[in-house]
């Protein structure tokens, strides 16, 4: 006996159509689960991310704010503990140096000295594995380090001291330090060495940086300005220490460091998201379109033998509504899987713990109601306008009626046709099948061209970042930049590096960092006051290239004159043109006047004073603190490896180096890290595409079914298997191409605007926009393989019915 037997037979026929025509049950059910998928992935992951950072972040009892200087005493650590409002505060020493990786290569590592690991109160390092704490003569690496080393614990690295001299130290240990930037986008590695340790490094026991926390009351939700105010008193206790102090790093209360790069993907993915649940939207009102077209009979039989058309419209709703629930049994897990996946990667890349595989009922709860609700809502027009045809039009559908030309598309359409008479008759009827039915055109077009539209809109974002960074990177004109621990004589050091083959040119500049006040009161330090980065430049330098926005640059005749970033006006909007600065440099209040605003070059504040007066007014005359140099060759190998040989020879010469960076691999880094991001959006785009595919697929689907008996007539006169499957490949070639030029006129508006967003999200200002042209030709490609490949199943389908199939088709 059938299972079936106890069902009525209205459902028995939703039953036969849902495993009856399993072709078109996977396709529906794809159309479908492509945005319940896409939904669940963005959200659930969005949860992951924020349950994982937060966890992370907590674990480390975070530091509200960091401030590094010059060495000092454990005793400045006390007066920044006892002061209102600090909670905890403790010291560390960081080490810059060289450390020699598996492969041989040389690479920048920090080494950071605790005074005592067992009493960590604040950026807590956590053990993973092996020797806690390291003993004397040891190093912990921190995990995210140690695929850039090669190396495992257990094993040993050679890192060079400031004196250029070579130390081994042993692998004990691995660590997580949620605190720290991961080597990934720092490019470097990072230890942690004992007190003991530095003496063998030649480095004092003394500290560098000191981390505190302030008290919960001090604190006004995520405002930072508390925690500034705090920062700004512990900056002038090191200062009355007679420390120079470089830089108050302050943390967002409760959030992690990358939390918003990460909130901004989830952002984009978001919008992606949901432009690939109004594409599934699309592609399910064709795929139902075409259910109706093909049982057109079936509706006139059932109207004929008294079913009313309220039963009908139930009858193929619940299919709909079946067609809901299969997309959300494939699209659930499938879509918890992908979050899992992409949390358990960016946690890789941001170096914090994912928690793993979840799926919160609330996500369950939208994907449900995605699946079953939107799909509902989708198909009620096309099936009740498929409904409400009568016996007389279900029972003489034979797919080719109403089909005449009416409008002044289809007459304007018909007169080009006419001129094309070297074309094929093939080829010639797929041009005006394409236009047959205007409104299935339009939605499948509408699938495409918003596909193609975010394709190449991605490709001009990644023109447009990648235009933004050789800008920026534009303003370096030199190939190496070195700094050193301490100021040494300018002379010497210019004289020094030029001295070492491969060297075209050197420049030593000052440098220092302070803080710029509102006016020269008192009051004025403890309010308000963000810190900057001081460059003291030659006036006639070669080596930077400022982009001046307002202004002039400095000239050789210039004493107290200053330029300034759009970052420093950004936080100190008084400064204009011509307008008084004063600028905190340790103890001294030095007063200038703004004569440029140069554009911010992802450098951060940084503000410009002339060499000799700087120097001077800072009792440092005639010194430097770091040395620019242009190599003779353009070859980025070359420059690393001068850069090498310029760090051996100065730390043989006794000048103490804290950093050599090669500019070409500041910028390689800073492609990596925008690459993440653009990987992401092709994934999402990729999506888009499929989506797109399958939309053209399900119409031309439907153009088969409804041109059966077409196909009949063009067989009984002679066409071959061949001529009809041309038919339905070159229709969707020609919809595949319309799609693109469609996309391309969208694309440009498109990209301008998600170029500027993402700018805003991730640089704080827009990007200087590219339009892609590579993207352009790539979705041309694209598309048109697309189209051809989703008009092969349909093509093979037509191509196979033969005169008897049609004869018999209902």
């Amino acid at each position: 006996m059938d299972s079936r037997a106890w069902l009525s037979p209205r459902w028995r026929k939703v039953w036969a159509d849902l495993w009856g025509n399993k072709l078109r049950t996977v396709l529906v059910v794809l159309s479908i689960s492509v945005g319940v998928f896409a939904v669940g992935m963005v959200y659930s992951s969005s949860l992951m991310f924020e349950r994982d950072l937060a966890n992370s972040w907590a674990s480390a009892s975070p530091a509200s704010a960091s401030i590094y200087a010059d060495p000092f005493d454990e005793e400045l650590v006390q007066s920044v503990r006892s002061l209102r409002g600090v909670q905890e505060a403790e010291g560390r020493r960081n080490v810059d140096l060289r450390v020699r990786a598996a492969g041989g290569e040389w690479r920048q590592m920090l080494l950071t000295a605790i005074p005592d690991y067992n009493r960590q109160k604040v950026n807590v390092l956590r053990a993973q594995s092996g020797a806690w704490p390291p003993g004397d003569g040891d190093v912990l690496l921190e995990r995210s380090s140690l695929a850039d080393l090669g190396v495992s614990q257990g094993g040993e690295i050679v890192v060079e001291t400031p004196k250029g001299r070579k130390r081994s130290l042993k692998v004990t240990g691995v660590v997580y330090d949620p605190s720290q930037i991961p080597s990934l986008f720092s490019g470097r590695s990072y230890g942690y060495i004992s007190m003991n340790t530095l003496e063998k490094l030649d480095e004092p026991r003394r500290l560098d940086q000191v981390s505190f926390v302030v008290k919960p009351a001090v604190l006004k939700g995520k405002d930072t300005a508390p925690i500034e105010t705090v920062g700004r008193q512990a900056w002038n206790k090191l200062e009355q220490g007679n420390t120079t102090v470089f830089w108050l790093q302050v943390y967002k209360p409760g959030e992690h460091p990358m939390q918003p790069a990460i909130n901004a993907m989830i952002l984009l993915l978001a919008v992606l998201g949901v432009l690939s649940l109004l594409l599934g939207t699309f592609l399910l009102v064709n795929t139902v379109s075409s259910i109706l077209a093909q049982q057109m009979r079936q509706i006139g039989i059932m109207k004929a033998i008294g079913a009313q058309r309220d039963q009908i419209l139930q009858m193929y709703l619940v299919l709909v509504g079946a067609y809901g629930v299969l997309s959300l049994i494939v699209a659930a897990p499938l879509g918890a899987l992908a979050a899992s996946a992409v949390t358990s990667f960016v946690a890789g890349v941001f170096n914090f713990n994912s928690g793993g595989l979840e799926l919160p009922p609330r996500v369950l709860l939208l994907e449900a109601s995605v699946a079953l609700l939107v799909p509902l809502v989708a198909a009620i027009w096309p099936v009740w306008r498929g409904t409400g045809v009568t016996v007389r039009e279900a029972v003489s559908d034979y797919g080719i009626s109403d089909l005449q030309a009416k409008g002044w598309v289809d007459r304007w359409l018909d007169r080009i046709l006419t001129k094309l008479k070297k074309l094929s008759r093939p080829v010639l009827l797929s041009l005006r099948n394409t236009f047959r039915r205007k409104g299935r055109l339009a939605l499948t077009l509408l699938t495409l061209t918003t596909a193609g539209t975010v394709f190449m809109a991605v490709f001009s974002v990644r023109a447009s970042l990648y235009s933004t960074l050789d800008q920026a990177l534009d303003y370096f004109r030199y190939d190496v930049s070195i700094g050193f621990v301490e100021n040494y004589r300018a002379s010497r050091i210019e004289q020094e590096v030029m001295r070492v083959p491969g060297v075209k040119a050197a420049e030593a500049w000052g440098f220092t960092s302070g803080r710029v006040l509102r006016d020269e009161r008192k009051e004025s330090e403890e309010e308000a006051s963000k810190n900057v980065f001081i460059l003291a430049p030659p006036a006639d330098t070669k080596m930077i290239k400022p982009s001046l926005v307002d202004g002039r640059w400095l000239v050789k005749e210039d004493e107290s004159a200053l330029v300034v970033n759009t970052e420093v006006v950004k936080d100190n909007p008084q400064l204009k043109v011509g307008s008084p600065a004063v600028v905190k440099v340790g103890t001294r209040k030095l007063r200038f006047t703004v004569v440029g605003i140069a554009q911010s070059t992802l450098t951060g504040p940084l503000v410009y004073a002339p060499y000799d007066w700087l120097t001077g007014a800072v009792q440092e005359a005639g010194r430097a603190r770091s040395v620019q140099v242009i190599a003779n060759s353009a070859d980025p190998k070359e420059q690393t490896a001068l850069g090498r040989s310029l760090e051996e020879h100065m730390k043989k010469n006794s000048l103490r180096v804290s950093n050599v960076d090669v500019t070409w691999e500041l910028k390689q880094r800073s492609r990596f890290q925008f690459d993440i991001l653009i990987t992401f959006l092709l994934i999402m785009a990729v999506l888009l595409a499929v989506v797109g595919a399958l939309g053209l697929m399900g119409a031309m689907g439907i153009n088969v079914l409804e041109r059966t008996r077409e196909i009949g007539i063009m067989r009984a006169i002679g066409a071959s298997s061949l001529d009809i499957a041309k038919v339905f490949v070159v229709e969707a070639l020609c919809i595949g191409i319309v799609s693109w030029l469609a996309g391309v006129i969208l694309a440009l508006p498109v990209a301008a605007l998600l170029s500027y967003q993402v700018g805003v999200l991730f640089l704080q200002s827009p990007l200087a926009f590219t339009f892609s042209f590579w993207g352009v030709g790539i979705w041309l490609a694209l598309s048109t393989f697309l189209s051809v490949l989703a008009s092969l199943m349909p093509a093979r389908n037509a191509a196979r019915l033969s005169v008897r199939d049609v004869l018999s088709y209902e």
